[in-house]
């Protein structure tokens, strides 16, 4: 029983890594990190595009621009980064 519980404990853990982070080769991008880092790590994205999304800053609700930046991973399905003000703010799968 101790053995399922840590099992189902490290699966939940890793889905979440995953949610918030790339792996490029043997190196990670998470959110919080700067493009550079990005492009440092993974090289250039296969194609971008940019869109509006509502945000809350400083109490206020802005139109602002996010750039996504889509990786090709052979095989598994494309990981999406967005950046907004040069830093990596949501990673997901598409």
């Amino acid at each position: 029983m101790k053995y399922l519980l840590l099992f189902t404990w490290l699966i939940l853990l890793s889905s979440d890594l995953q949610a918030n982070s790339i792996r490029c080769g043997n190196k990670v991008v998470k959110t919080g990190d700067s493009a550079n880092q990005l492009l440092k790590r993974c090289g250039k994205p296969m194609r971008k595009y940019s869109g509006k999304e509502l945000a809350t800053e400083e109490g206020r609700r802005l139109n602002v621009t996010v750039s996504n930046w889509v990786f090709e991973r052979y095989g598994k399905k494309d990981k999406i980064v967005s950046v907004r003000n040069g830093t990596v703010i949501r990673i997901r799968v598409e």
